[in-house]
């Protein structure tokens, strides 16, 4: 019957399947290669010096002449002069003088990372109107001194010459042994290297020298933000020249300025050609209130010659470990020193915690918060004026009424 027909198809299949050969397996997939992941790095790391080859060419186009100065800036290069302080680089200082008789009290502002003497334009003449002779001076490398030479890192032995000198073997059992290529260092090079002219010490004594040129000691301090470290160490070394101390958001080792933006090649010069990114990262880091005219003239001062790069090195310079209250404690000299802190209390929560850090270190300083931001010279200027000024006042007033005081 017709109905028997696939059945017996069926059992003729069946009985030839086993003469078959089944398919083969499939491979597992083999997992990526060194070999296979060449190429990736290849073309990622020339896309990358692609992009850094033909970015300056859709930034704004410059010259090997120096850029055009906005009027803030030169405005500022006009009230102030440059002392030479051989063998320490030249420092830029802008002073300013009450009008009438001679002042009564002197104070000298030592700004922050990039911040500058520019940013204290308006905390000068807030200062004089109050009879005060007030000074600013830029740090090496910093706002509108000199940029330092970079001391000359040592030199060391070729690996290829050591291993030819000595043999392979040599080299083999020495880097079994230690985990590192041999190699000889040169005569001298086992000494320490030399201290950064960024380095806090080595800034202090520029100071040292650029007072004795202003002739305006002894003064009153105020400290700046990443200048704290530099300014402790020129009062530790000339007590007879400080009569006070006063910190505006100073802190050792976190400048408000970011300096790590502009150590990466490309990033850094994208920030600092384009004046929008540039003043964004001003107000984000450092100052809300910063207007695009006084960003501009910050930004033309950091494009000086050797200017990123001195920011960069001061940065890289500073004293992580400088302690605080180990300072104010170092000798019966700082013990003596009225100080007054003034923080920001509107920046930040985590802000306001370091001031709080600041403010145990120092028990006996007079605390106050201000409604600027980490630069408030440029935000409050008035206000920190006033805080200053008072404060200078009072403690000479007090030093004067202890010495005064009879001897029993």
């Amino acid at each position: 019957m017709p109905a028997a027909d696939p059945p017996a198809v069926a059992d003729a299949d069946a009985a030839a399947a086993p003469d078959q050969a089944p398919p083969p397996p499939q491979p597992p997939p083999h997992p990526l290669s060194l070999a296979s992941a060449i190429p990736f790095w290849f073309y990622l790391a020339a896309a990358v010096s692609l992009l850094a080859l033909l970015l300056p060419h859709f930034l704004p186009p410059s010259s090997h002449a120096p850029p055009l100065q906005p009027p803030l800036l030169r405005g500022h290069l006009a009230s102030g002069r440059f002392l030479k302080l051989d063998p320490f680089p030249g420092l830029f200082a802008a002073t300013s003088r009450p009008a009438g008789g001679p002042p009564a009290h002197r104070v000298l502002i030592l700004p922050g990372l990039a911040a500058g003497s520019f940013s204290f334009r308006r905390v000068l003449p807030a200062l004089s109107s109050r009879g005060i002779l007030a000074a600013v001076l830029d740090l090496p490398g910093q706002g509108l001194s000199a940029t330092p030479p970079a001391a000359a890192a040592p030199a060391r032995a070729s690996a290829l010459r050591e291993i030819m000198d000595r043999g392979v073997f040599h080299a083999f059992e020495h880097l079994v042994q230690t985990g590192e290529v041999p190699y000889q260092e040169p005569a001298g090079v086992g000494a320490p290297p030399p201290s950064s002219p960024y380095a806090p010490a080595e800034a202090a004594a520029a100071v040292a020298r650029a007072l004795e040129a202003l002739g305006v000691a002894p003064v009153h301090l105020v400290l700046h933000d990443s200048a704290l470290a530099a300014g402790a160490s020129f009062a530790s070394a000339n007590p007879g020249a400080v009569r006070s101390v006063t910190l505006v958001d100073a802190t050792a080792s976190l400048p408000a300025f970011p300096a790590a933006v502009f150590d990466v090649p490309v990033l850094g010069r994208l920030v600092l050609r384009v004046p929008a990114l540039f003043r964004g990262l001003v107000r984000l880091c450092c100052a809300r209130g910063i207007g695009a005219e006084e960003a501009e003239a910050q930004r033309a001062a950091m494009r000086g010659e050797g200017r990123t790069e001195g920011v960069i090195e001061a940065w890289k310079a500073m004293n992580h470990s400088f302690q605080l209250g180990e300072w104010r404690g170092s000798s019966e000299e700082v013990r003596r020193l009225p100080m007054m802190v003034l923080w920001s209390g509107s920046w930040s929560d985590m802000w306001i915690d370091e001031g709080k850090k600041v403010a145990a270190a120092l028990p006996d300083a007079k605390f106050i918060y201000h409604s600027g931001g980490r630069w408030p010279q440029e935000d409050a200027a008035e206000e920190i004026s006033e805080l200053i000024a008072d404060f200078v006042t009072s403690s000479e007033e007090a030093e004067g009424g202890r010495i005064e005081q009879p001897v029993v």
